[in-house]
């Protein structure tokens, strides 16, 4: 899959992408459009199985290579700084823009290749916006920042946006610290430093076998050591698929972990906040996460059912999938591609 790309400001701002096209053969309902956006240390590439499979769920799905990533315009030495020592504007400044170029590609994605409304069945048409991981700080920065850009945008988005998926964010994205207990390769210091991101590919890309999930009780989760079996994602993977996939070259940690307060804004903005759902009248949003997936990532779900619940709106559905990892769009991605049309029916009044 090679890469295609558009320049989303004036300032000639390029992101590449992969797309899967529009389905065939044609169906009574029109395709619905997912744009996706990847994770630390992993391109779009990793979503290859999503792309061949869509058409036959009547779904074109689009994922989209961040800023840091091959293809896309590189970030400045002075952006790279912003979110680790920048002040709390500076902070703020950069995620807003994260979301605001991510939203006008895909503002002209959709005029470029007319992409189609939600029908009047509500049944086909649209467009989703899923975020895996660290991509979720984009997902969630382009529904907070919609109201900011012209109203001729905010009405293709208004007449499409069905779906919002929050596919195992971090916990700092949500405005959480980092649960207490988890271990992270990056967090160890017995590990020298080149082989702390070498052994996070492996060791994220793992299944873990935790014990009763629906006690919610942190003690039940497996921090550490993986399962010996189902092998880690990535072990799977063959040499091109690896360096078409992997990029062990970025690390965004130290950017989360000091712009937490900054990304709780854009979080509750976009998941809570009344105002965005009445200019966004038909999008739902999603948390999916996989039950063996690493141990923070089921933290951060708590921690997003217990915002939902305080919030008392039912504005947030959840789905813990059976059997997945981090990386359910790699080993299951008909599962994945079940999820988002779960995720992408009408919301129910």
């Amino acid at each position: 899959m090679s890469y295609l790309s558009l320049v989303v400001d004036s300032n000639g701002t390029k992101l590449a992408f992969i797309d899967s096209g529009v389905p065939t053969p044609v169906r009574s309902e029109p395709y619905t459009t997912i744009f996706a956006f990847h994770g630390m240390g992993f391109s779009s590439h990793t979503f290859k199985r999503l792309h061949t499979l869509a058409p036959a769920y009547n779904l074109r799905f689009v994922s989209v290579n961040r800023r840091r990533y091959a293809a896309s315009t590189p970030l400045s030495p002075s952006e790279l700084d912003m979110p680790t020592n920048g002040s709390d504007v500076e902070k703020t400044a950069f995620l807003n823009a994260r979301g605001i170029e991510a939203a006008m590609f895909i503002d002209k994605f959709i005029q470029q290749n007319d992409i189609p409304p939600i029908s009047t069945s509500g049944l086909g048409g649209g467009i989703g916006l899923l975020g895996w991981s660290a991509g979720n700080s984009v997902t969630l920065s382009v529904v907070a920042n919609l109201d900011v850009l012209s109203s001729e945008t905010q009405a293709r988005f208004a007449s499409r946006l069905r779906a919002l998926i929050m596919y195992e964010p971090p916990s700092m994205i949500t405005g959480a610290p980092v649960p207490k207990g988890t271990w992270l390769p990056q967090f160890d210091p017995t590990l020298p430093t080149h082989l702390q991101q070498a052994m996070w590919t492996p060791w994220v890309s793992s299944y873990f076998a935790h014990s009763d999930l629906s006690k919610r009780d942190p003690t039940v989760l497996t921090v550490t050591a993986p399962s010996l079996t189902p092998a880690p994602t990535v072990y799977n993977m063959s040499p091109e698929e690896i360096a078409d996939s992997v990029d062990d070259t970025v690390t965004e940690l130290p950017a989360l972990i000091h712009a937490t307060s900054q990304q709780s804004v854009i979080y509750r903005k976009a998941c809570f906040e009344r105002e965005v759902r009445t200019r966004l009248p038909h999008m739902k949003v999603t948390h999916l996460c996989g039950d063996k997936t690493i141990s923070s990532a089921l933290a951060t779900l708590w921690g997003v059912q217990d915002d939902a619940e305080v919030d008392g709106g039912n504005m947030v559905e959840f789905n813990l999938v059976p059997d997945a990892n981090h990386f359910m769009h790699w080993d299951h991605p008909e599962k994945t591609l079940e999820a988002c049309l779960l995720a992408l029916e009408p919301k129910q009044e």
